[in-house]
Parts: structure tokens; C-alpha cells; sequence
């Protein structure tokens, strides 16, 4: 018992000394003054050789703060000097200097760049005296992170020690590093990955840019070479070219994740093939991506290239093209099998759509999808990886696109296909008798989330009142759903809403303000829809009303119904209605 108390004494003396100088360590390269010790923004490490000075200091737990400016792994010339990632330290850039909180960086304003250019002359004379990588993540778990860089410039040409490949970044022998929110650019290499050079690896990317990056032979962005588990979470692809696979190279039993991300105008030079992405021997797991608008000058295949034939789904797969701009099935895929994606040529596979995606103007880069693309709520909601409640902009990922009709698989609102899910502008759910509101349901018939208070039916789950159509010109139809059967029911609109909500019969009632009664309607199965066959619009029977609805402004709706049970509500009893929740219009 002594010696086991000893020993754990030991151990955490060790503990301590070790994290004793943990904290946050400072960078700037412009800084001209101060202890240049890191201790604090006015002392922070200085000049271009100012994060490895950082890095050398480092011990696990600490965060190091770069300020924006332009950073070397050598203040010398030799080449094969890295920025090493470290266990247990995160480096953070997008600092002005001065900052209190890591929330407080923009990185996009603030711009720290971790450049191979040696000599500052890429400009002019070339690559040749560059590092052969810019970051090195040998040895590395998820708890070394590089956050907020514009990492650029590494020239992997030496054939040795992998020193051909991986430009931007090496992860081989088990790196598992976290890389967020970081733009790779203008990195090459002699072999493959002119971007980065993942073998037997597990990083992960999220929120971050590869762009015109060179690969030579393999992989224009990344090269994957086996047993990779890498992911890729919200990343753009675009401008990076190889000989095989312009994007990304998966290769030999690797299962690499890419969820959310965009491939656009990336391009395969040689017989290879793959413009985007092209797969050897692999079961990755794509989903939601939109891959548009790649290349492929000798292989047939500009998109996805794979063997032997694996599954994707939700992915927007149109306009790549193969040698002479040719635009057909074997151009955007070949050895892919999809479903629930939208695929130009027509892919065989349950709930494929290959009419024209509609996006917003792919000759400038904007691949968000049109108000009418048919590519809206026309994804599997089963095949979003679980945990994906974003899309590529960090937009709700389900979110109902009025306009188009609930094509895909799942309860709405159903997902879209691509990267990009097409926003509700139309209008949002509000006063749900779910808990959320100031004013509970009369007599605790509280209902799931998003519908309103329970009524008498055992099987409703609360009124649900929805919309779609367009407002300009006015197309709006709502649809109150889960009422009693064959209720009557009125369709109700205020100019103003009460956020609390008030009791209403068996319900709660948040429409406010200047009240119209615009159609009165009867049940079908529990759902009625205004208005109908025959039915002005909102907008012109609101104004036939004495409500004239501005362009602009809002407008706020509910339904409330007959439910001819006084009993279910018993305190007060009598009551012989119920609401439905509401909407906001956005007009």
C-alpha cells in the first residue's frame, strides 16, 4: 500500500510539471517590440519564424494565438523543415492581435498564411527552393488542431521519405489531426496529393478550402492511399487537377467520409479519369454532396470514377464533362450506383431524378439550388449521416422548400440533394403547443413538438398548420393537417403576433392584432387546405377584407376547429374547439 501510494505521488508530481506551463502563447509576425517570449499579445513571438519559436515552447494543453501575417517553417533554407502538429496543443490564427476571446477572430479579415515560400519569390521564379510540405501531422491524434490558415505553397518533388507527396499536408502512420476552418492552396507534389498525402490516417477536415492545388499523378487535392478513415465535413474542392482523380483519390480498403462538401471545376488530365473523385478498392461513404461542373480531357469520366461499384446517396452529380465537353451518364459516373440523387444522364436506383438541378449560376461558382430546383426535398432522410443537422453554410439541413412538391424518403421536412439545402423564405412555424410557450395548453393535452394542443382524436397528434407556394406571385396554400376528421374549421389571420399565446378553447391562440376570418373550410381525414379551387388568393381576399398586404411585411395564421368533445378538456368544461399551430408569412 506504501509503495502504490508512492508511485501515484510520483505520477502526479510528473502530471503537474508537465501541464505547469500550459496556457495560451501569442504570435505575431508584424510585432516590432516587446519580451517576444508569447506571453501575451505586446510579447508575443515575432517575425515570419515566430509560430515555430511557438511550437518549440509548446506543451500539451496549450492554445497558440496567430495574429494575421505570413509565417515560415525555417527561417533558413532547408526544405525539409515542417510545421510539426503536436499532441494536445491547438493553433489557432485569424487573430488582428489584441483579442481576448478565441470567439472574437474573424479569419476571414485577419488572414494568417503558413507558407513553404523560402525565398518569397513564387511569384516570380518558382517552387524549387520551397519545403517539401507545409504541415506535418506524423504522430498526431485529434487533439492537435490547426484552425483558421491559409496553408500554401509546399513542393513535394524529392523521391524519397515521402517527400513527393503531400504538399499542403502529410498525414501518414496513424495521423489523426483536427483541421478546421482552413483554405489549402497552390500546394504540388511529384506523386500524388498535391494538397495532402493521407496513408493509413484518420483526420478530419471541416469547413475548409482546397484550391488549385497540383497533384501530378494522383489526386489533385488528396491522395488516399490505404486503410484511410479520413472525413471531410462542409469542404469546397474546386480548381485542383492530377493526371487520375483532380479532386480526391480513395484508394486500397480505405472508408473515408465526405459529407456536405462541393467539387466544382476540378479536373483529370490523364487516361486515369475522375475529375472529381476517382475510387480503387474502397467503400467511402458520400452524402450530400454536389459535385458539378469537373473535368476529364482523356478518360470518358469527369465526375465520380469508381471499381468495383459501390453506393452514394443525396449527391448532385451534373454538368462534367468528358473529352470534348461530352455531358452523358458515363461523364458525370461510372461504377457508382445512387439513390435519392440527381444525376444528369438518368442513374438507374430508387427515388433518382436527372432533370436540370436549376442552380444558381454555375458558370460563376454559385451551386445553391434555384426556388423550383427539383432537387429540393427530394433527398433520403435515412441516409444523412446521423449527427448532420447543417448544410455546407451552416443553414438547417431540413428545411421545407415551399415551392416544390415532397419528393424524396422521410417525414417531412425532408432533405434536399447536394451540399446546399434550399432555405424556407416563405415563412416559419411559431406558437406550438408543445411546451415552448408562456401559456401552456389548457388541460395539460400537450402535444409533440411544432404541432398544437392535442384534440379528442387518440390518434391526432395536434393540428399542424403548414404552407407553400410562392408569395410574389401570391401561390400560398396552407394545409392545417391532424385535426378532428371532418371538423369545420376557419382559417385565421392577424397582422400582429402575441408571443405568449392566450388560451383558445382546448388550445392556444398567438395570432393577434387586426383579426380575418379568410375561408372557412370542412375536413377531409383530419386536413383541410386554403384556399381552394375557385378561392381568391390570401392576398386578395385579405384585401377584399380591408387588410391590403404590403410587400415586405408579415402576416401571422392559425386554424381553429370544431372538436364536439366538451369532456376531453374537463377544467373548464364546454370547450368544443381547438387551434391549430401557426405560421408566419413572409410577404
Amino acid at each position: 500500500m506504501i509503495r502504490s501510494r508512492a508511485l501515484f505521488v510520483s505520477l502526479a508530481l510528473s502530471l503537474l510539471a508537465l501541464s505547469a506551463g500550459a496556457g495560451t502563447r501569442y504570435v505575431d509576425a508584424a510585432l516590432a517590440s516587446g519580451a517576444n517570449d508569447g506571453s501575451s499579445w505586446t510579447n508575443a513571438y515575432q517575425g515570419s519564424n515566430g509560430l515555430q519559436l511557438a511550437l518549440t515552447a509548446a506543451v500539451s494543453g496549450d492554445e497558440i494565438w496567430v495574429a494575421q501575417g505570413s509565417y515560415e517553417p525555417t527561417a533558413g533554407a532547408t526544405r525539409s523543415i515542417y510545421f510539426q502538429l503536436r499532441n494536445g496543443v491547438a493553433i489557432y490564427g485569424g487573430f488582428a492581435g489584441g483579442e481576448l476571446t478565441l470567439d472574437q477572430r474573424d479569419v476571414a479579415a485577419h488572414v494568417a498564411i503558413l507558407t513553404a515560400d523560402l525565398n518569397g519569390d513564387d511569384g516570380t521564379t518558382g517552387f524549387a527552393e520551397n519545403s517539401y510540405h507545409v504541415v506535418d501531422a506524423s504522430g498526431t491524434n485529434a487533439t492537435a488542431v490547426l484552425d483558421g490558415f491559409t496553408v500554401r505553397g509546399g513542393n513535394a518533388n524529392l523521391g524519397s521519405a515521402n517527400q513527393d507527396r503531400g504538399g499542403g499536408i502529410l498525414c501518414v502512420g496513424g495521423a489523426s489531426p483536427t483541421v478546421r476552418n482552413c483554405i489549402f492552396r497552390e500546394n504540388r507534389c511529384t506523386f500524388g496529393g498535391g494538397a495532402g498525402y493521407i496513408n493509413a490516417s484518420a483526420p478530419s477536415f471541416t469547413d475548409c478550402r482546397f484550391e488549385n492545388n497540383l497533384g501530378s499523378n494522383f489526386g489533385g487535392a488528396f491522395d488516399m492511399a490505404t486503410n484511410v478513415t479520413a472525413s471531410f465535413t462542409r469542404c469546397v474542392f474546386s480548381g485542383n487537377s492530377a493526371a487520375r482523380a483532380g479532386g480526391v483519390e480513395i484508394f486500397g480498403s480505405s472508408t473515408v467520409k465526405l459529407t456536405n462538401c462541393v467539387f466544382r471545376n476540378n479536373t483529370s488530365t490523364g487516361s486515369g479519369g475522375g475529375g472529381a473523385i476517382f475510387i480503387s478498392s474502397s467503400s467511402p461513404v458520400i452524402r450530400n454532396c454536389t459535385i458539378v461542373g469537373n473535368h476529364s480531357t482523356v478518360n470518358a469520366t469527369a465526375g465520380i470514377l469508381a471499381s468495383p461499384l459501390f453506393a452514394a446517396s443525396n449527391n448532385l452529380i451534373y454538368f462534367n464533362d468528358g473529352p470534348g465537353g461530352a455531358q452523358n451518364l458515363v461523364n458525370n459516373m461510372s461504377g457508382v450506383s445512387c439513390t435519392y440523387s440527381c444525376v444528369q444522364g438518368g442513374a438507374a436506383g430508387t427515388g433518382n431524378v436527372s432533370a436540370d438541378p436549376q442552380l444558381a449560376n454555375l458558370g460563376s461558382g454559385d451551386v445553391h439550388l434555384g426556388p423550383l430546383s427539383p432537387c429540393a426535398d427530394a433527398g433520403s432522410n435515412p441516409a444523412v449521416p446521423v449527427g448532420t443537422t447543417t448544410d455546407l453554410e451552416g443553414n438547417p439541413r431540413f428545411a421545407d422548400a415551399p415551392g416544390v412538391p415532397d419528393t424524396g424518403l422521410g417525414s417531412s421536412p425532408l432533405v434536399d440533394i447536394g451540399a446546399y439545402e434550399l432555405q424556407n423564405t416563405l415563412y416559419t412555424l411559431f406558437c406550438a403547443g408543445d411546451g415552448s410557450l408562456a401559456t401552456p395548453c389548457p388541460c395539460g393535452n400537450t402535444a409533440p413538438t411544432g404541432h398544437g394542443c392535442l384534440n379528442s382524436d387518440f390518434f391526432s397528434q395536434g393540428a399542424l398548420l403548414l404552407a407553400a407556394g410562392s408569395a410574389t406571385p401570391d401561390t400560398v396554400v396552407l394545409t392545417s393537417s391532424e385535426m378532428i376528421a371532418s371538423a369545420s374549421c376557419i382559417f385565421l389571420q392577424g397582422n400582429q403576433q402575441n408571443a405568449s399565446g392566450a388560451v383558445f378553447g382546448d388550445g392556444v391562440r398567438c395570432v393577434a392584432g387586426t383579426l380575418k376570418r379568410l375561408y372557412t373550410k370542412s375536413a377531409s381525414g383530419g386536413v383541410a387546405s386554403a384556399p381552394g379551387v375557385g378561392d381568391p388568393s390570401i392576398s386578395a381576399r385579405s384585401a377584399s377584407l380591408g387588410d391590403t398586404i404590403a410587400p415586405g411585411s408579415q402576416r401571422f395564421y392559425q386554424v381553429y376547429y370544431r372538436d364536439p368533445a366538451p369532456s376531453f378538456c374537463p377544467s373548464p368544461q364546454g370547450n368544443t374547439w381547438n387551434i391549430s399551430s401557426g405560421v408566419i408569412l413572409n410577404w
